[in-house]
């Protein structure tokens, strides 16, 4: 039975949003308010809120309207909006990198880049502009959905570990974990998506040759009676 519920729950798309809205909120929360209790003031406060929240309320903003019909309506605009924040991230983790070299700000960098680019893929692959960018034929393409949720399960899982080795607090343990799993079922999320766009292309394949194949025994027994 806890087999089942545990499937059912990865396997639940619309779970996992309401899971990664109440993350994100507890998360934001929780972030101000460690702020708080460390006597920042309030433009410190405010600067922290834009800076290192701003991706987690946008994403907020993003997984509380497609919840939604005019989330569900404008959904490709939504994608490309949470796309451009992820890579205002990545470029943001890169100057970070020469700010403070390390095996943590690597390993940021990789999640950001690849969360990115599997994100664009997964979303835009069968919509105009990735059929413009003729995504579907990159070389984003060679390395299949699976392969994608491993490597970034496998660096976030990594990111955690480092990160509990140099941390400091109470605090910075509870703000780690919750970022550990917001990412974790955001990539989970997007291996939904793809999953799901993936098994309507072979549906709509298998379609087409179904009908290939009644076309030619159609034509097969006209051409039978007509002899």
């Amino acid at each position: 039975m806890n087999n089942n519920k545990e499937k059912d729950f990865f396997d639940s798309p619309s779970m996992i949003t309401y899971i990664i809205i109440g993350l994100l909120i507890i998360l934001i929360i929780l972030s101000q308010s460690f702020a708080i209790q460390n006597n920042l003031g309030a433009k410190e406060i405010f600067t922290s809120i834009i800076n290192y929240n701003s991706v987690y309320l946008v994403s907020l903003g993003y997984f509380i309207l497609i919840r939604f019909k005019i989330g569900k309506r404008y959904f490709d605009y939504l994608n490309v909006v949470l796309f451009v924040f992820y890579l205002l991230s990545t470029f943001a983790s890169l100057f970070t990198i020469f700010q403070s070299f390390g095996f943590d700000s690597l390993l940021s960098l990789a999640f950001n880049v690849l969360i990115t680019l599997y994100f664009g893929y997964s979303f835009f692959t069968n919509t105009v502009i990735g059929r413009e960018l003729k995504l579907s034929n990159s070389p984003l393409a060679e390395i299949n959905n699976g392969q994608y949720y491993y490597l970034l399960m496998g660096i976030i899982v990594v990111s955690l570990i480092v990160a509990l080795i140099s941390v400091n607090s109470f605090e910075d343990v509870v703000v780690y974990l919750l970022e550990f799993m917001y990412q974790a079922l955001l990539v989970r999320y997007i291996y939904l998506y793809k999953e799901f766009i993936d098994h309507k292309e072979l549906e709509k394949t298998s379609e087409k040759k179904d009908k290939i194949v009644k076309n030619k025994r159609s034509k097969k027994v006209k051409e039978s009676d007509g002899e």
